[in-house]
């Protein structure tokens, strides 16, 4: 029979599922209100708790099996990092694409983002493999 002990991360996911949860709930009611004041910061307030909150879960205590320092970790890092790469490259794109058709102009500030992160990543894989020749 389970116990009705909570451990820790089910604590911290649920208070700061709560948070998120009204964070979201504040930000749909502003753009409801089509008040646009702040809504930047709304979503920064959002990503750094999930950023730190989901570093936290992964990594946890060092007793899970893996840390950040072996190489199942270095894996893990290498494997999220060029898939959080990708990513990013297509929300850009697609938020260009967006932008284009919702205002009729270019953005040019995204789109010099956009071309600095085509190239990031193919010229660091350069300058890497120029160390290792």
């Amino acid at each position: 029979m389970r116990t009705a002990k909570m451990n820790w991360r089910q604590l911290l996911i649920f208070i700061v599922g709560g948070l998120f949860f009204l964070l979201f709930c504040q930000m749909f009611y502003r753009w409801l209100q089509h008040d646009t004041f702040g809504v930047v910061d709304d979503f920064i307030r959002l990503a750094i708790p999930l950023g730190v909150v989901m570093s936290a879960l992964t990594w946890g205590p060092q007793h899970q099996g893996f840390s950040p320092d072996d190489e199942l970790g270095k894996l893990i890092q290498l494997k999220s990092a060029r898939i959080s790469y990708n990513a990013l490259l297509i929300v850009l794109v697609i938020v260009l694409v967006v932008e284009k058709y919702a205002n009729g102009q270019d953005n040019v500030p995204l789109s010099l983002i956009l071309c600095f992160g085509l190239a990031v990543y193919p010229v660091s894989e350069f300058l890497i493999s120029r160390r290792y020749r």
